[in-house]
């Protein structure tokens, strides 16, 4: 709260009136902005910049071994999932 500079007392209703409409005018746009952030597409949007920036460097070009490394790991999950499914498809036990 702001105090009246001559006096300094408390303030006026006028001062409070002003400083509650600054508030909820403040809390208007940030509540719109949160909004607008957490869409679908927003969400969307920054976890396809945060995936961008991880396989590209600074100026735009391909990490090569960071992308070696998913397609690894994307291989070696693939390998995985069709032995195991191999092994329970067995009846030689």
């Amino acid at each position: 709260m702001t105090q009246t500079p001559a006096q300094g007392g408390p303030p006026s209703a006028d001062q409070l009136a002003a400083e509650i409409a600054a508030a909820r005018d403040n809390l208007t746009t940030t509540l719109e902005q949160l909004k607008a952030e957490t869409t679908p597409q927003a969400l969307a949007r920054r976890g396809v910049n945060a995936v961008k920036g991880y396989f590209t460097d600074e100026y735009g070009g391909v990490r090569p071994e960071r992308v070696a490394i998913a397609a690894g790991v994307v291989v070696s999950l693939v390998v995985l999932r069709r032995w195991r499914r191999s092994r329970r498809n067995c009846h030689c036990h």
